[in-house]
C-alpha cells in the first residue's frame, strides 16, 4: 500500500465496495511506515465530489459510536456537491460528512447544493478545525458575500455549530437566497453577528457593528427549517438610521450620491430612473421572494438622519404569510407629532392588492418642508387602496381619500399676496429678510384628494387667512403623471395693482409648469391700456380689488376634510 502501483487499485477496490457510485483516484497510497494514512490524487465521484488532492488519516477505531473513521482530511482544490435541499440519505450531506470526518483542513473547495433547480456555491478559501467537536475557522465567499466565521462545533448533535460570523457584501438578498431564505435588497452590508446553528434552528445575534449601507443594525433573528417554508422571527432596532439606505428595501431608488454607500442595485435602479421621463418608479415586487419566507420581522429606528421631511424615529412590524405582507405597525415620528399607519399587500391575488390607512398627528409644517411657507400644526388620515405588482401600476388605480387641515395655519404673506396676484403687495413684500418674514394668519386650511382609479380630484383645497381666501381646484393624474391645477384667492382687504385671473400648473410630475398671463388677464391690461388712453389716471382702475369676499365655513370644511371613510 505504501506503493502507488498497488495502493491506487486497492483503494478504487474499497471505493467500489464502501464508497459512492462510481468513486475512483487516480494514484493513492499510504505513508511509509505508517498505514493509517493515504495520500490520493483526483479523487472523484461523479456529479457529486472532484478533489484534486489530499491525505486521509484513518481511525481503526470508527466503529465506537462518538468516533469518527476519518480523524483527520486534509484536501485542496475541487468540489463536494451536498445532497439537494439537506436531503440526509445522499452520500454527501452535512451531517453524515461531520460523522465520517473529525478534523479537516482544506483550501479551495466548492460546496455546490442545489435549490428550487438553481445550483448555489460557497466557495471556501481556507477551513481548518473540527467538524465535530471543537475550534472551526472558516473564511469563504458566495451569493455575492464574503464570509468569516470563528466558532466551534458540538458533538452532542451533528448539526451544532456557534460561535461569530462576519458578512460582508453588496447586496443581503442575495446571501439570504444561498441561505435558503428571503430578504428585501439592501445596501452594501458588513455585519458581524454571534450565531448558532442548532439543528433546523438557525439564530443570529446581529452585533452593534453591523452596518446596513450608512446605518448600524443589531438585534436577533431567528429562521427555522424544516417544516416547508422557512419561518423567520426578528427584532432588530437601528441607534442611527440613515433614511436613504431604506430606498432600495421598498424599491425606492434614493441614496445615490458621492457621500452615500451604494450598491449596484441601488445605482441601477437609480439610473433607469433618471433616464425615464417618469418620476414616479416602475419597481415591480418580486413575489417569489415572499414564497421563500414566512414569519414576524420589527424593526425600531432611535434615530432618523438625511429623511426627505424632518423624520426623528421609525417603528416597523411587519408579518409575512405566504404571498400576504401586513404591517399592523408603521410609525413616523418626528419632532412633534407622528405618523400612524396600517398596510397590508396581498401578493396572492393578481395583480396584487394594496391596502392603507393611518392618520398624521399633530405634526408641524415645519416638519413637512413647509418651512418658511407656511406654520402652524398639521393633523391628516388616509385610506387608499390600490391594484398592481409595481409602484407605478398601483398608483394608476390609486382609489379612495386623503385629507389634511389645521386651525392654525399661518400663510407666508408674499405666497398669499402672489396666490392673488397682488401685485402692489407683492412689491411691498420683496424686502423682507430672512426672519423677519411677514405672514397672515389662517382661520383654517384643508387638503382633501379624493382618488378614483389614479384620478386624484381637490374636495376641498383651500386656505382661509384674514386677507384672502385661497382656493386650490383640479386633478392630479397618477397614471399619467400630469397635473391640471388652478390656484383662485378672493381678496378681504382693499388692494390696488390686482391682476383678475388664476394662477395654472400644468405639466408633468418631473416638468411642473406655473403659468399666469391668461385670457382674463389680457383682458384687464387690454382695458386699462384703453382707459390709458383717455387719462392716465384711469388705467389704475381694473387693478383695485374691493376685498368682499366673505370668510370660509371653516367648521363644515374641516368637518369634511376629516371624513376619509366617505
Amino acid at each position: 500500500m505504501t506503493f502507488p502501483a498497488f495502493g491506487t487499485p486497492v483503494t478504487n477496490w474499497a471505493l467500489g465496495i464502501w464508497g459512492p457510485d462510481g468513486a475512483s483516484v487516480s494514484r493513492a497510497h499510504t505513508r511509509f511506515p505508517g498505514v493509517t494514512t493515504l495520500d490520493f490524487q483526483n479523487f472523484e465521484a461523479p456529479e457529486k465530489v472532484e478533489i484534486e488532492g489530499g491525505t486521509i488519516r484513518a481511525n481503526l477505531f470508527g466503529f465506537i459510536p462518538g468516533v469518527s473513521w476519518v480523524s483527520r482530511a486534509d484536501a485542496e482544490r475541487g468540489y463536494i456537491a451536498l445532497a439537494p435541499g439537506g436531503d440526509e440519505s445522499g452520500d454527501f450531506s452535512l451531517r453524515k460528512l461531520r460523522a465520517l470526518i473529525d478534523e479537516v483542513s482544506i483550501r479551495d473547495i466548492d460546496v455546490r447544493y442545489t435549490r428550487n433547480d438553481l445550483t448555489n456555491v460557497i466557495a471556501i478559501k481556507t477551513a481548518s478545525g473540527s467538524l465535530r467537536s471543537g475550534a472551526l475557522n472558516i473564511d469563504a465567499s458566495g451569493g455575492g458575500s464574503t464570509l468569516q466565521f470563528e466558532g466551534s462545533a458540538e458533538a452532542s448533535t451533528l448539526s451544532s455549530l456557534s460561535g461569530r460570523l462576519r458578512l460582508a457584501g453588496d447586496n443581503f438578498a442575495d446571501f439570504a437566497w444561498l441561505a435558503g431564505f428571503a430578504a428585501p435588497d439592501t445596501p452594501p452590508y458588513d455585519a458581524v453577528a454571534d450565531i448558532r446553528i442548532g439543528g433546523d434552528l438557525w439564530t443570529f445575534d446581529f452585533r452593534p457593528e453591523t452596518r446596513i449601507g450608512d446605518s448600524d443594525l443589531a438585534g436577533p433573528l431567528n429562521i427555522q427549517f424544516g417544516g416547508g417554508t422557512p419561518i423567520i422571527d426578528a427584532d432588530l432596532r437601528s441607534a442611527n438610521l440613515d433614511f436613504d439606505d431604506l430606498g432600495i428595501v421598498f424599491g425606492v431608488p434614493i441614496g445615490v450620491g458621492a457621500d452615500e454607500t451604494v450598491g449596484e442595485e441601488q445605482e441601477r435602479a437609480r439610473r433607469i430612473l433618471d433616464e425615464s421621463p417618469r418620476l414616479i418608479p416602475n419597481a415591480v415586487i418580486d413575489f417569489t421572494r415572499l414564497d421563500a419566507v414566512d414569519g414576524t420581522v420589527t424593526f425600531e429606528a432611535n434615530q432618523v438622519s438625511d429623511a426627505i421631511f424632518d423624520i426623528r424615529g421609525l417603528k416597523l412590524e411587519i408579518e409575512i404569510e405566504g404571498r400576504v405582507v401586513r404591517a399592523p405597525v408603521l410609525e413616523v415620528r418626528f419632532a412633534e407629532g407622528q405618523l400612524s399607519s396600517y398596510v397590508t399587500l396581498d401578493g396572492s391575488q393578481s395583480p396584487a392588492m394594496t391596502t392603507a390607512e393611518g392618520k398624521l398627528i399633530g405634526v408641524p409644517f415645519a416638519n413637512l418642508a413647509a418651512d418658511p411657507y407656511v406654520k402652524g400644526t398639521v393633523f391628516g388620515e388616509f385610506k387608499l387602496d390600490a391594484r398592481g405588482d409595481g409602484f407605478r401600476e398601483a398608483a394608476g388605480s390609486l382609489d379612495g381619500r386623503l385629507s389634511t387641515w389645521s386651525q392654525d395655519a399661518d400663510l407666508l404673506a408674499i405666497v398669499a399676496e402672489g396666490a392673488a396676484l397682488d401685485v402692489g403687495e407683492i412689491l411691498l413684500l420683496l424686502n423682507e429678510r430672512a426672519g423677519e418674514e411677514v405672514y397672515t394668519p389662517g382661520q383654517c386650511a384643508a387638503i382633501s384628494v379624493a382618488f378614483t382609479d389614479g384620478i386624484g380630484a381637490m374636495d376641498p383645497a383651500l386656505i382661509d387667512t384674514e386677507d384672502s381666501l385661497v382656493l386650490l381646484n383640479g386633478e392630479i393624474d397618477l397614471k399619467q403623471e400630469t397635473l391640471d391645477l388652478r390656484v383662485q384667492s378672493e381678496a378681504k382687504d382693499a388692494s390696488f395693482g390686482t391682476l383678475v385671473g388664476d394662477l395654472t400648473i400644468s405639466g408633468t410630475f418631473r416638468s411642473p409648469r406655473l403659468s399666469v398671463l391668461n385670457p382674463e388677464i389680457a383682458l384687464q391690461i387690454g382695458i386699462a391700456a384703453a382707459l390709458a388712453s383717455v387719462t392716465g389716471g384711469l388705467a389704475a382702475l381694473p387693478f383695485i380689488e374691493l376685498g368682499d369676499t366673505p370668510d370660509a365655513p371653516c367648521a363644515d370644511i374641516l368637518a369634511r376634510a376629516e371624513t376619509t371613510r366617505e
